[in-house]
């Protein structure tokens, strides 16, 4: 028994140490999709910024900074950016629909910059005399927020609460558009019968009531888009009008969208 759990533990640390090995391991992430593992040498200096991966069979492959989507280097991750002195790598800090990026200032190497990216790829550096208006002007698309930046609320070390705040404005809005986009195929999913029904009655000669039907169809797909309840009596109404058996099968496809 006590061989089988030793056994057990055994198997349970290899493991552990072969995933911590390959979770560690640098890589890079190319445009095109692809991942290269291995030995990565980053070379973020001079014209032609470009990142260096040695693999398990000892090819060096050479990327340029526009051939690539993602280094992961020492557990850090960097990504293509195009900051105050054009495109560099930049190092990751946070994430989100507001990134903060740290980038490399002219001649250090370490990355003391800060600099804000939204999603779409818009972005500032973050500045230190003119932090309230550049902030305020960049971040005017969640107005709550931009309006408490002009009156001081928040200062360069709040960094992390202005994107926190944004993303939250940003993730809420998205939220709602969602929602409306589901709500709206909903309303189309519901009213394609009611439009195929109505054009069946167009169609549909000598049928006695057809105006009636008609102008309650047009009233029923109005309270649809609406999003309002159809009465019962509407119902009644156009099923005692809509008695004919070459109507029937779009008249029940429609009425089952509203049951």
């Amino acid at each position: 028994m006590r061989t089988m759990r030793a056994t057990s533990l055994l198997t349970a640390l290899f493991i552990f140490a072969i995933g911590t090995s390959l979770s560690a391991q640098d890589y890079v992430i190319t445009v095109k999709g692809d991942s290269l593992a291995g030995k990565v040498k980053m070379f973020n200096f001079g014209v032609e910024k470009k990142v260096q991966v040695t693999t398990a069979d000892k090819k060096k492959n050479n990327l340029s900074l526009f051939q690539v989507k993602m280094v992961m280097f020492e557990n850090e991750k960097y990504v293509p950016a195009k900051g105050p002195a054009g495109y560099t790598f930049m190092k990751v800090v946070r994430e989100g629909f507001l990134s903060l990026l740290a980038f490399q200032l002219e001649n250090q190497t370490g990355y003391d910059g800060r600099y804000l990216q939204k999603k779409g790829g818009q972005g500032v550096e973050v500045p230190n005399l003119t932090f309230k208006k550049t902030l305020r002007n960049f971040l005017e698309d969640c107005p709550s927020l931009s309006q408490r930046i002009e009156a001081g609320e928040f200062s360069r070390n709040d960094l992390d609460r202005i994107i926190d705040e944004y993303n939250q404005c940003i993730t809420g809005r998205f939220n709602a558009v969602q929602k409306q986009i589901a709500q709206q195929k909903q309303q189309t999913a519901k009213l394609n019968p009611w439009e195929a029904l109505e054009e069946k009655v167009k169609s549909t000669a000598d049928l006695e009531g057809k105006d009636n039907a008609l102008e309650m169809i047009t009233e029923i797909k109005g309270k649809i888009a609406r999003a309002e309840k159809v009465p019962n009596f509407m119902v009644d109404g156009l099923r005692s009008i809509l008695k004919a058996p070459e109507i029937q099968p779009e008249l029940e496809a429609a009425l089952k969208e509203i049951q």
